[in-house]
């Protein structure tokens, strides 16, 4: 079993419209106001734009998404 672990969080872009941006394996003992506050820095960054619109220009929310891979089965690799 390999525990995974994203925080995805949802920013409006300078259109008006959502645009998501996740990070895997985040710090997850920083407090939500501090995750606020840092997600926040990246939109004051302006550093993304597609058709001269900012990607991130405020963030809307957060949340940490946790997945759990079990594997089944996984075969040895064949050699030719």
């Amino acid at each position: 079993m390999n525990r995974v672990v994203k925080l995805v969080s949802i920013f409006r872009n300078g259109a008006g419209k959502s645009q998501t941006w996740s990070l895997s394996n985040p710090d997850t003992t920083k407090t939500p106001s501090q995750i606020k506050g840092l997600l926040g820095e990246l939109a004051q960054l302006n550093l993304f734009q597609k058709d001269g619109i900012r990607l991130f220009e405020t963030v809307v929310s957060a949340k940490y998404v946790e997945t759990i891979e079990t594997t089944i089965f996984e075969e040895e690799p064949v050699t030719r």
